[in-house]
């Protein structure tokens, strides 16, 4: 429980920590003397409870004013930059004003105590208040809580070679939503990492976007990922490499018009998104070298295709069909001279993190090379490249540069 006390009386600020520390609570106090320095650490860190004295003064050297706290907690409610905390109290040592205060606190949603250094009253208040919000807080947090929320657009081959990791996953589901998830975990040296895992209900980036936005409605995770299969590039990759998408974009916006000599034509206004700069630093560490690619290909025992198996960083395009046409596939590498890979779904679960409610989670697309998307395009390297897909992803979640944030 992080506590916020301002108030330019010390020896106050010393009973508060003591009756606390005497109930055993967990907590970790904070105390600022003065109004512009309570905005200011308010504005850099979150606080569960804050206490305010009414007798404070705005800057350090000024007089304090019987006004002061009410006028900051005014200040507080209009800038947008600070962290409101859960509750906020208002103490006062000065008999004369707690009447008219407490009015005043009343109107702001807010409880006055009456503070004496010999009175209890104000004692079991504080107690009983932090008890209450220390539980209240524990049970939020005992609710199901995911780092990594893994989406897919089939169950098999791509949601299949997910669960085959060593996540100890189990099934779980939630009333009055049809979809069913798969929670794991892992034990990393500096964490556990938890993790949900899904396919929608259909190809593509409808159900991809409506399917990511639950997830982060459900779960709140700190990464959304998109894992599977794509067709590729010939002669930029190789049937099974990794390809992970930075960046992505929908290949189908744009417009259809007639040219000067009568013709129709496309012209493409695609709206690219970027890979987190953080997230590409440790893509790009976990594939240098041959460590990862050696460790993927030593635990694949089926066949595998021709070429050496490769890790690539770059563009991916994401469109509404399924590709089996060269001609087509040639247009869409028009879009982006380094184009690597055409897929269904990436587009749309990276869009789906822009626009999720803060803070929103960091999105990446990493599927692997199955086809060419031209009239050769089948079936037969699906399954491997679903595994390379969910191996390197693997490595990528075990490495301590994929940042987990702990509070």
């Amino acid at each position: 429980m992080n506590i916020l006390v301002v108030d330019d009386e010390i020896d106050k600020v010393h009973q508060i920590a003591s009756v606390l520390k005497d109930a055993g609570l967990d907590f970790e106090l904070v105390h600022e003397s003065t109004a512009v320095s309570a905005r200011r650490k308010m504005r850099s860190e979150y606080f569960d409870i804050v206490i305010i004295d009414l007798n404070l003064p705005s800057g350090v050297g000024e007089p304090a004013s019987n006004s002061g706290g009410i006028s900051l907690l005014d200040l507080l409610m209009l800038d947008d930059k600070i962290k409101l905390p859960d509750e906020i109290y208002f103490i006062t040592g000065k008999e004369e004003l707690v009447e008219e205060a407490r009015n005043e606190a009343s109107k702001r949603g807010a409880i006055l105590w009456q503070y004496d250094q010999d009175s209890t009253a104000w004692k079991l208040i504080l107690v009983g208040k932090v008890k209450y919000l220390c539980k209240a807080k524990s049970r939020r947090l005992s609710s199901i809580k995911i780092d990594v929320a893994i989406i897919t657009a089939l169950h098999t081959p791509e949601l299949d070679a997910v669960l085959a990791l060593p996540y100890n996953w189990t099934l779980k589901t939630f009333p009055d939503d049809p979809t069913t998830y798969y929670l794991g975990s892992i034990n990393r040296e500096d964490t556990v990492i938890t993790f949900a895992a899904v396919c929608a209900s259909r190809k593509g980036m409808p159900s991809s976007a409506a399917l990511s936005a639950k997830m982060v409605l459900q779960f709140n995770p700190q990464y959304l990922v998109m894992l599977g299969i794509c067709a590729g590039i010939p002669g930029k990759v190789n049937l099974g490499d990794v390809v992970v998408a930075d960046p992505t974009w929908d290949y189908g916006s744009g417009k259809r018009a007639i040219d000067n000599s009568n013709s129709s034509v496309f012209l493409a206004s695609a709206y690219q998104v970027p890979l987190d700069p953080q997230v590409r630093q440790a893509v790009s560490e976990v594939s240098r070298g041959q460590q990862a690619v050696r460790q993927i290909r030593a635990n694949w025992s089926g066949d595998v295709p021709q070429g050496s198996l490769a890790i690539h960083l770059g563009p991916m395009a994401s469109g509404a069909s399924v590709i089996s046409d060269d001609q087509e596939s040639r247009d869409i590498v028009l879009q982006h001279r380094d184009l690597l890979a055409i897929e269904m779904e990436a587009y749309a679960v990276m869009a789906a993190s822009e626009y999720s409610i803060f803070p929103a989670p960091k999105a990446l697309a990493i599927k692997s090379v199955c086809d060419f998307a031209d009239q050769h395009k089948n079936d037969n390297w699906q399954k491997y490249a679903a595994y390379t897909s969910a191996a390197f992803a693997d490595q990528l979640f075990r490495s301590e540069s994929f940042l987990i944030k702990r509070s």
